[in-house]
């Protein structure tokens, strides 16, 4: 059995402003995500994320990789 994939897409917005999307989004998918059925994938351009999302969700227990998929975008995967 696979993962759900959710995906959020914050392209044109600025870090603090994806920062509280992706925290409320974590919150409601928080079941899946803690049994390990599902992943939020997140794909902004604003740089910041490359640090701001895996020292906030790390903190929570929460894994994120981060891939640079474009000259100014960025994908970032957190799941248990």
């Amino acid at each position: 059995m696979g993962e759900e994939v959710v995906k959020l897409s914050l392209e044109g917005e600025i870090c603090t402003y994806t920062l509280t999307r992706v925290r409320k989004k974590v919150a409601e998918l928080e079941e899946g995500l803690q049994a390990g059925s599902k992943v939020l994938e997140v794909v902004v351009d604003h740089h910041p994320i490359v640090d701001n999302y895996p020292a906030e969700f790390s903190r929570r227990g929460y894994q994120v990789e981060i891939e640079k998929i474009g000259p100014a975008n960025w994908l970032a995967r957190i799941k248990k």
